[in-house]
């Protein structure tokens, strides 16, 4: 059994309630740290690309934030129009957030916008300030793809191959047309894609997917497990952890070269860490 499913059983109910893809997400009024329901988890999230990213936080956000009729957490997403470099996603979340608010941003491999140095920069400074980082190697389309299928091909930090299986796949209903259409049909998460991305255990192949991968890592010491660990004794922190600490959060080892985690994605974390584990799908 799963922790998230025990914890379902022990509170005497559903994990979270599923709703409708296509409904809306109400956006906070005022700052965005103006929040007056103090009961609700809010998560600060960076994000680096400026429409897939935010539409996916989105679809999570309206299908598992309800517990028991209350909602329990509430993502603060910061994006920019054009997007944002990884540096910038950690300075965006740092200036946006609280010293003990909980901080993520997410970004990509992406060896095509040259930035070798700017990705292990990025995570030091995230490790130094108490973020977690959710990088995508070569990219976040990875993610969507792992709802469909395993994908274990290295592509040296370049996704087309990534984005034309997702497109080609018989199960990604409505991604057959990803990042060609115009507008926000281009890259966005909605409609048909978001009920693909959410059918009979989608979620959850995900996330198994991505943590094969992460024991498959070329390293060879990075193991899945053990961030489950790190986890169930010492749940994500708002302070600073030495590099080695914060990596392993991430099932990665210490010394593990984030340049070389080819291919992975660390959006389960994020699952995990709000107990979905897409046993309710």
């Amino acid at each position: 059994m799963s922790r998230g499913r025990k914890a379902q059983q022990d509170n005497g109910g559903r994990r979270g309630r599923r709703r409708d893809p296509g409904a809306p997400v109400r956006s906070p009024r005022g700052p965005v740290g103006a929040y007056g329901d103090r009961a609700q988890r809010v998560i600060y999230i960076a994000h680096e690309g400026e429409k897939t990213e935010k539409d996916y936080l989105q679809l999570l956000e309206r299908t598992y934030r309800t517990r028991d009729g209350k909602p329990t957490f509430r993502f603060a997403l910061l994006g920019e129009a054009g997007g944002l470099r990884p540096m910038a996603t950690v300075d965006r979340v740092l200036e946006q957030a609280g010293p003990h608010d909980e901080k993520w941003v997410f970004f990509d491999r992406d060896a095509a916008d040259s930035r070798d140095t700017e990705i292990p920069q990025a995570m030091r400074k995230a490790a130094k300030n108490g973020v977690q980082v959710v990088l995508s190697h070569p990219s976040f389309e990875l993610w969507l793809l792992l709802h469909f299928q395993l994908w274990t091909s290295q592509e040296s930090g370049l996704d087309s191959k990534v984005k034309d299986r997702l497109r080609q796949h018989k199960d990604a209903k409505g991604f057959e047309d990803y990042d060609r259409a115009s507008g926000d049909r281009g890259k966005g998460i909605d409609g048909q894609r978001a009920e693909s991305l959410l059918g009979p255990g989608r979620v959850k192949n995900a996330i198994r997917n991505a943590r094969k991968l992460v024991n498959a890592c070329q390293y060879g010491q990075c193991k899945a497990k053990d961030a489950d660990e790190i986890a169930a004794t010492n749940p994500v922190p708002n302070k600073p952890e030495t590099y080695e600490e914060w990596t392993r959060r991430s099932g990665h080892a210490g010394g593990c070269d984030p340049l070389k985690r080819d291919p992975s994605t660390d959006v389960w974390r994020l699952l995990a860490a709000l107990e979905i584990d897409g046993e309710d799908e």
